[in-house]
């Protein structure tokens, strides 16, 4: 006999893990007005049915009220098939996913190591939000984003002074919303809006080193007030990524030994606990200058938080990046070439020049191979031609 049965799921995070929960239909108001309040909630639904033999799910339904419509919908139909009628299914008209609802879809389904999820949840979050109130053509319907609109978002990611990625970061980013679409389309190779060999001259191009003159250094850290100071005089002299330093807490520095420690844990923030995954899992100990381990030392005792750089209110600091170019603006420095990830480069590019070995910076900044770091080497290979002499040596020679 067949089944004539549709059955509710519910997913849900229960200990950072997705799972699916079976959903009983809620009992309706005596007066045929529907669902009672308590019933009508959001979520992430979905129906299971068998359909030639095998087991079916449906696109994701986002209330509980439209599940039960639409489990009514597919036991009617299923059972018309089970009498010989040819009939359409009701539900398939509505399977048309709208952009929000695919991003949804595809991050509650989506896993992986490290910030594969956060960067994927990132992306695609602010493509959403470009999508919905900044795109001159905003889409509606996932199948109508083209090549044309992920190269306007990639455009906007470069010049948009609030954003600013470089060209690089703007491809892969791109390149995570094609993904998401051909994911949720079920497109095959090739068949998306737009391809990876698309931006094969970016990808494959070497990496822009940016790094600060030391009179730009020297103005910047001038302008900066109070804890200011320790903090992007750290991003200068230790190398940190930008949510290393915001995540920072007392116990991840080992006064005694000059040590910062670079962990997978959980976060007191405010009054919620957060986790923090170092990026590609870079646990690592880091150098920490006797400088700065004194400053760090006497800002402890004063403390309060258990994070060393606190917003007034005890939160994670998510507004370094704006700080950075306000004390960037008031210094008179180039505002767009002062951001975190050129504090990295500098700190890269003196350490070397220093005595630091490809190893040693490698290690210190959380890169996983020596490839990831020559290019620090490469962007110093000129102006050492020029210092040494050896860029203007043997000019007037005869030969």
């Amino acid at each position: 006999m067949a089944n004539l049965k549709a059955s509710i799921i519910e997913k849900i995070k229960v200990d950072g893990a997705w799972k699916s929960v079976p959903v009983k239909v809620p009992k309706s108001k005596p007066n045929g007005k529907g669902l009672y309040l308590k019933d009508r909630r959001e979520g992430n639904f979905l129906l299971v049915w068998r359909e030639g033999g095998q087991k079916q799910y449906s696109n994701y339904i986002r209330s509980l009220p439209e599940a039960i419509r639409a489990k009514e919908q597919k036991e009617l139909y299923l059972a018309s098939l089970a009498n010989g009628l040819k009939v359409e299914d009701p539900t398939e008209g509505k399977t048309r996913p709208t952009v929000d609802a695919a991003i949804d879809e595809f991050l509650i389904g989506l896993s992986g190591r490290g910030n594969t999820v956060p960067t994927y949840k990132q992306n695609l979050r602010q493509f959403q939000h470009w999508n919905s109130g900044i795109a001159r053509a905003k889409k509606i319907y996932l199948d109508q984003i083209d090549r044309q609109h992920i190269m306007a978002f990639k455009k906007h990611l470069e010049t948009d002074v609030d954003v600013h990625n470089d060209e690089y970061t703007a491809a892969w980013k791109c390149i995570r919303v094609n993904k998401m679409i051909k994911t949720i389309l079920k497109l095959g190779p090739g068949q998306g809006p737009l391809k990876k060999s698309d931006f094969s001259d970016v990808l494959n191009r070497k990496p822009v080193v940016t790094t600060y003159r030391k009179d730009e250094r020297d103005k910047f850290l001038a302008t900066c007030k109070g804890v200011e100071i320790i903090i992007w005089t750290l991003f200068l002299k230790c190398g940190l990524r930008l949510k290393e330093l915001s995540h920072l807490e007392w116990k991840d520095i080992d006064f005694a030994r000059h040590i910062i420690r670079i962990n997978r844990k959980k976060v007191n923030d405010g009054d919620k606990v957060v986790e923090f995954t170092p990026k590609k899992w870079s646990i690592r100990d880091i150098a920490l200058p006797a400088d700065l381990t004194a400053a760090l030392e006497e800002r402890r005792i004063e403390s309060k938080s258990n994070l060393v750089f606190p917003t007034r209110t005890g939160r994670i600091n998510t507004k370094l990046w704006a700080q950075c170019k306000k004390i960037a603006k008031k210094a008179g420095v180039d505002i767009v070439k002062f951001k975190p990830k050129n504090f990295r480069s500098s700190y890269a590019t003196n350490r070397l020049r220093n005595g630091y070995t490809l190893a040693d910076i490698r290690d210190q900044m959380g890169h996983r191979d020596i490839h990831s770091v020559e290019h620090y080497l490469e962007a110093m290979r000129s102006e050492v031609l020029v210092s040494s002499g050896r860029a203007d040596a043997g000019w007037d020679s005869v030969d």
